[in-house]
């Protein structure tokens, strides 16, 4: 059964990232940004990253820390090597007595750690001819990247599935972290979940977020199921960017095991005629916060 109401209650109370949150954050972004648009020699623009930028972000489990990414586009200096771009938002960033103390070095960004809230990945971005380039500090290369084509391609499917399809990834970003019993990175979800959403079924199966759960479900076990080996996921948007390098060979066995069995509790709750015993599934599936 579908518990249309129960769901929209429960992904806004229980897996959305709440209002006062969400405002602190685009505050705190807002803050970091118009700092380096004053400090940052070669600043360009800026523009929200991954889930920050899908609106996919989830309120954390028992109060913890979630992570924003924002992608930061800096003017290409052909003396400049990529860890050089790394090191110079570093810089400008610690000149900031606000930020100096919250600061730390990652392989393709700068984190701002607001601790017990929040970490915001600030990542340098660069224009090589008509491709965008992130910096690698330890490879020192730089990694083709289109992170706006990617949000443009999953906001088409989203336009598919009225709108649903964000929800359902959040819902099962709720899974993975409620559950804790398989890892995927929030991307390779993400994008499973759009390749599960055709471009020619407009309206169908999507009227609401049960039945694109469902749907969506369905079709990422189907998927799952046929390749007994982790598959190469790509970019939809740049096809030489692989995002299933943040996947290793165990963590996508154990992934597609968990999501069968589910995938079957879903197909379960949903198909159930009686309300109440279909409450009680998607309570199995989700947990007691789910009324």
């Amino acid at each position: 059964m579908q518990n249309i109401e129960e769901f929209n209650r429960f992904l806004a109370e229980e897996v959305s990232l709440n209002t006062a949150r969400r405002r602190d954050l685009n505050r705190r972004t807002k803050a970091v940004t118009t700092f380096l648009s004053q400090r940052l020699g070669g600043y360009v623009t800026n523009e929200r990253q991954g889930s920050y930028a899908l609106d996919t972000i989830i309120k954390p489990v028992r109060g913890g820390e979630f992570d924003a990414d924002i992608l930061l586009f800096m003017k290409h200096v052909r003396s400049k090597r990529a860890p050089d771009y790394i090191d110079e938002l570093y810089s400008c960033l610690h000149g900031n007595p606000d930020l100096a103390d919250k600061l730390r070095k990652k392989t393709r960004c700068v984190t701002v750690n607001y601790a017990g809230d929040f970490s915001l990945d600030v990542v340098p971005c660069i224009a090589q001819g008509d491709q965008r380039r992130i910096c690698n500090r330890e490879s020192g290369q730089f990694e083709p990247t289109d992170g706006t084509g990617y949000r443009e391609w999953f906001n088409a499917k989203t336009d598919v599935t009225n709108g649903h399809l964000k929800g359902t990834v959040r819902l099962l970003k709720y899974l993975r972290d409620h559950k804790h019993n398989f890892e995927v990175p929030s991307v390779l979800l993400t994008t499973l979940a759009g390749h599960s959403v055709h471009m020619n079924e407009r309206g169908k199966r999507f009227n609401n977020l049960p039945d694109t759960l469902q749907t969506v479900s369905r079709r990422m076990n189907a998927f799952l199921q046929a390749v007994p080996r982790r598959p190469r996921l790509r970019n939809p948007a740049l096809r030489s960017e692989r995002f299933d390098r943040h996947w290793n060979d165990n963590d996508f066995r154990n992934f597609r095991e968990k999501f069968r069995a589910y995938n079957d509790l879903i197909n379960d709750a949903y198909t159930e005629s009686d309300p109440q015993a279909s409450l009680r599934k998607w309570q199995r599936l989700f947990g007691e916060g789910f009324r």
